[in-house]
């Protein structure tokens, strides 16, 4: 087996209401996520996100949540490429009402996949 480094590219929100807040869906959104980071604490805590499509707003809640997820996950769907149904198959992403992750994926889900420019595909050797 050999490995071979390549780029890839990640993201680390660190400042999640205002990252949530400064994007757009492509659905009307309300809900509640349970936000867990272990490396950047002031993250961790409820946020509730609310969208309409024109505009977004996030803010701390300490309502019951609706999702539970890392910043890992969430910083995967915040680009719009990487479902959070898909995280959910996983087992990384955690449902507490039902309906929620549904309708969240689709809300995060881009237009357009996210671009890179160095590509996705792997080498071939």
């Amino acid at each position: 087996m050999r490995t071979t480094e390549v780029d890839r590219l990640w993201v680390r929100l660190v400042d999640v209401d205002r990252a949530l807040a400064g994007r757009r869906y492509t659905t009307a959104l309300d809900v509640v996520l349970d936000v867990q980071d272990g490396f950047c604490p002031w993250n961790a805590g409820g946020y509730r996100l609310q969208a309409d499509g024109d505009t977004a707003g996030c803010a701390r809640t300490a309502a019951a949540p609706d999702l539970r997820l890392t910043s890992a996950e969430l910083g995967a769907a915040f680009l719009g490429g990487t479902t959070l149904t898909a995280l959910a198959a996983a087992g990384l992403v955690q449902e507490l009402r039902p309906g929620a992750l549904a309708h969240a994926s689709t809300a995060f889900r881009g237009d357009r996949e996210p671009f890179y420019p160095g590509g996705w595909a792997f080498p071939a050797y």
